[in-house]
């Protein structure tokens, strides 16, 4: 019969017990009371770009044809918002699309009848005075679709770290309010999880062909961008 001595199962057990418990400074800290609390900041700032994205779309029997108008009215759009100042590096194509249309016959043969071209582009407006003169000008040399309008900033940093410092007095300010109806103190933090999320303006407009809608100028207000933080933060309380 093996025979196991008393020094042997007392080393298991230490080694064993090491395993199992934590050690050093990551120990201590998982014995500190702690308390969690989570803020919530806000900060708004108001918009210096835009960005309007624009359409063609062009039907005809023929391919061709349905190809060259599309092509010819685009072109057309481009240099109007060209001579209105906007840059070339502010014009980016982001769809190109040629489909035929099918017309579905009593039989439930599939008839091509046509062709449909689509061109849409984003234009970035630099100066917010002149969003609704990029709108106005691309209907009336061409465009027949304004898919969408959206307001944003060149530089959000400021905001961003106001809506975090925001968030941070939150949660520290409901820390205080927690650890005083306890009886505790708050000694420190212990670690701190922040993000950031910003809420630009998208206003999405119906598709317009009618001629009327190219005779009187279109109003643009941009309002206010908001941006949005949260702070997770655990502190340290005894």
């Amino acid at each position: 019969m093996k025979r196991i001595s008393l020094g042997s199962l007392v080393c298991a057990a230490i080694f064993a017990l090491a395993i199992v418990l934590p050690t050093g400074t990551a120990a201590a800290e998982e014995m500190m009371p702690t308390l969690t609390m989570n803020g919530f900041g806000v900060a708004r700032m108001a918009p210096d770009m835009a960005e309007v994205t624009l359409g063609v779309i062009t039907e005809a029997r023929d391919a061709a044809k349905a190809h060259a108008d599309n092509a010819a009215q685009a072109t057309q759009v481009q240099s109007a918002l060209k001579a209105l100042g906007i840059a070339e590096r502010d014009i980016q194509t982001t769809r190109y699309d040629f489909s035929p249309i099918y017309d579905v016959k009593d039989n439930g043969r599939s008839v091509t009848t046509g062709y449909t071209v689509t061109n849409a582009v984003v234009v970035k407006v630099r100066n917010l005075t002149n969003v609704g003169k990029v709108i106005d000008t691309a209907l009336a040399n061409g465009a027949n679709r304004v898919d969408s309008l959206e307001f944003s900033a060149s530089d959000p940093s400021a905001a961003k770290n106001a809506a975090l410092a925001d968030a941070a007095r939150d949660a520290r300010s409901k820390a205080d309010a927690v650890a005083r109806a306890l009886g505790v103190r708050i000694v420190r933090i212990l670690n701190v999880h922040a993000d950031t999320q910003s809420h630009t303006s998208h206003n999405y407009m119906p598709m317009m062909m009618a001629k009327e809608a190219y005779d009187a100028a279109t109003p643009i207000t941009a309002g206010e961008l908001s941006f949005e933080a949260s702070a997770s933060i655990t502190y340290v309380i005894e």
